[in-house]
């Protein structure tokens, strides 16, 4: 109430605010509309005095730190002369303008209002110099208040609804009650989770332990929320890097963060929001993991035999099961489970453990839930034999590829043993009613199927891997449909277990799948679908996320880790050292200055200076010569209207560029994916 009256008051000063330049600019208009603009070429000097008052601007526009930025480095003493003739023709000289057009030249550029405003101003400023009267100074302000709209472009969007909803938004730090509400959120969190036995194991800590952790969990949330924060965001991957946390993990935080804001009486809007928020933090929480168990994965497929050999045959088996029942015995945790007919147990573990890690097939018992379904086991469990397992491995000396590799194998059962098959159902059902008819059943899936595709198709961010042949588009808008609609409890007609493969050498990343997120909800809530059961719907979305992007969070790994091995320039050798990466990045260019998606950023008097400065950077970031003294990547891309779909258009020619240079397939990869990590500073001023 109070915004709103403020306003009110501030509506009733409009007039006389503005009044005075309103008559004077619809004066000078009305007088240039009936007298011409000659007369203001003469009064300016004509071709001299506006080729003086151009240098007078851009001097002023190069110390001005509202603007200097788009007025830097050689660039201007190509700028100057077409300035010139685009004013004189402007102010109405018989001038040839030889330049491209406004719209063109501005389209690339991160142009405000503001930016507008201080450019006029110094431009009048000029005027003033020159000595031009206030009347014809006007006069030229109406001719350039023309031009606005074409170099603004699509950058002029100033909606006083939206921004009064700004204005007055409070950020979910605030609404959640500032840091005495996040406390109590991450405290709730913690002891939640502290007794889930889906995540208890990484949540069991001496009192000293689980009271820092609760401290850094709370500093982090007040600054994702929006709060001034004491957590170093730097150190959420390395603190994470090696625990076993998968993505399963990380849903299962997701699912008690949401329980508890619901407990706390929390609306499902606030709800959706944190959950957005926290969702960045997940690659930084599960990259390690995912990566160990990718590499390990790989390595079994080559055959278990060999890792069985690796521990040693039949008797390092022996030796290994019989460390694991000593650390079982003495873990309070578990042991309640090895009280009775333990050699029984040890015979059977070790058979069928022996037969899943390549060793002869020996298994004769009883399936495994029918022989567990008595005892209770339940994921904390099954976590802590795990953890064993690896205590026994690294005991006797076993490297970490091998124990990885022995984890991977096993892990598979936990879903025999515990008899949670359906734990991908889990949220199917509430209150007996079954996802998909909350949802809306199969009609509104393939609705909010079609609106999400829509959104993604507009959505600059994801743009790039929705654009595809329009018989491709949809082949991809039935299968997604069918997929959520077996997901969600329906028919099931489409098999997922391609969905890693298919993905698997795309750079989709987690900040990718994210954006896929949230432009769900919005097509939720557009189709107009139950709060709740669009929340239980992205749960379950989010299980695809491992499949989808562990190719990318992989491959970005293994190249960083095999810069670090094999050394900084290993990868710029292979491509050829300077004559072969001077090939691939004329290729490039060619590619780029043909391609109608990006060619806008390279071309023009500009080309020259940017390709320099491009390639003297690409050399140094694929490992050659640090010849690069320009600005930084940010500095240099921070007034051009960039995004993601540029920059995935750029990595796609760099990738035919390495192509056509006869590069392979494997080095192709590394060095697309070395450049992947630059996305974030190159877009970091239109993120913000």
């Amino acid at each position: 109430d109070v915004i709103a009256d403020a306003t009110d008051i501030l509506w009733m000063v409009r007039n006389d605010v503005t009044a005075g330049c309103t008559v004077r600019l619809e004066v000078a208009r009305k007088k240039s509309e009936s007298a011409g603009t000659d007369n203001l070429f003469v009064s300016l000097g004509k071709e001299d005095g506006i080729g003086k008052l151009v240098v007078d601007m851009f001097n002023l526009l190069k110390e001005d730190p509202r603007v200097m930025h788009f007025f830097g480095g050689a660039k201007i003493t190509t700028l100057v002369p077409k300035v010139r003739e685009y004013l004189a023709l402007l102010f109405g000289g018989a001038v040839n303008y030889t330049g491209r057009p406004l719209d063109r030249i501005h389209s690339t550029m991160a142009i405000t209002d503001y930016e507008f405003d201080c450019f006029v101003g110094a431009l009048r400023q000029g005027m003033r110099g020159l000595g031009l009267d206030t009347q014809s100074t006007d006069e030229c302000i109406v001719l350039l208040e023309v031009l606005r709209p074409e170099v603004l472009g699509k950058q002029r969007s100033h909606n006083i609804k939206k921004a009064m909803q700004a204005i007055s938004a409070k950020t979910i730090y605030e609404r959640l009650g500032g840091q005495q509400g996040v406390t109590e959120m991450a405290e709730a969190m913690y002891t939640t989770a502290g007794t889930d036995p889906r995540v208890q194991s990484f949540f069991e800590r001496n009192k000293a332990r689980a009271t820092s952790m609760k401290k850094r969990i709370s500093a982090f949330m007040c600054g994702t929320f929006g709060g001034v924060s004491t957590y170093d965001r730097e150190d959420l991957r390395p603190a994470h890097y090696e625990a076993n946390i998968t993505d399963y993990h990380f849903d299962c935080l997701m699912e008690i963060v949401s329980q508890v804001l619901r407990d706390a009486g929390r609306d499902e809007g606030i709800i959706a929001e944190v959950l957005i928020n926290l969702q960045p933090a997940r690659a930084d929480v599960t990259t390690g993991f995912t990566v160990r168990m990718e590499v390990a994965r790989k390595n079994v497929e080559k055959g278990k035999d060999v890792m069985f050999q690796r521990l040693g045959g039949s008797k390092g088996l022996d030796d290994l099961l019989e460390q694991l029942y000593k650390i079982g015995w003495a873990d309070k945790r578990i042991a309640h489970l090895l009280m009775k007919d333990i050699e029984v147990i040890k015979r059977g573990q070790g058979a069928y453990i022996g037969e899943l890690l390549g060793g002869p097939k020996s298994y004769k018992g009883r399936e495994l839930i029918e022989t567990h379904q008595s005892l209770g086991i339940n994921d904390y469990h099954f976590d802590c034999f795990m953890g064993n397992i690896a205590r026994a491995m690294m005991g006797a000396g076993h490297p970490e590829s091998l124990i990885n590799e022995v984890l991977v194998s096993i892990e598979p059962s936990r879903a025999s043993i515990l008899g949670n098959h359906n734990r991908q159902k889990q949220g199917l059902v509430r209150d007996g009613v079954s996802l998909i008819e909350r949802f809306g059943g199969d009609p509104n899936i393939e609705a909010a199927v079609e609106n999400l595709f829509d959104r993604c198709l507009e959505d600059p961010r994801v743009q790039f891997h929705f654009e595809r042949a329009k018989n491709k588009q949809r082949q991809i808008r039935r299968q997604f449909s069918n997929y959520l609609i077996g997901c969600f409890g329906g028919m099931e007609t489409y098999d997922s277990t391609g969905l890693r493969k298919a993905h698997y050498n795309i750079n989709i990343t987690d900040y990718h799948f994210d954006v896929l997120t949230t432009l769900f909800l919005e097509s939720c809530e557009y189709i107009k679908v139950d709060q709740s059961a669009a929340q239980d719907a992205l749960l379950v979305l989010a299980r695809a996320r491992p499949d989808i992007t562990t190719g990318c969070a992989v491959r970005l790994e293994l190249a960083i880790k095999k810069r670090i091995l094999h050394g900084e320039d290993e990868l710029f050798q292979r491509m050829g050292a300077f004559e072969g990466v001077t090939t691939v990045l004329d290729r490039l260019f060619e590619c780029l200055e043909r391609d109608k998606r990006v060619n806008m950023f390279f071309e023009g008097t500009k080309l020259i200076s940017v390709k320099k400065s491009a390639c003297e950077y690409m050399m140094h970031a694929l490992g050659g010569p640090a010849d690069y003294h320009g600005p930084t990547l940010k500095a240099a891309h921070s007034v051009l209207q960039l995004s993601d779909y540029h920059f995935d258009s750029f990595l796609q020619n760099f990738a035919r560029g390495m192509r056509d240079s006869g590069l392979s397939s494997e080095t192709i990869d590394d060095a697309t994916i070395v450049l992947e990590p630059l996305r974030f500073e190159i877009l970091k001023v239109r993120r913000e």
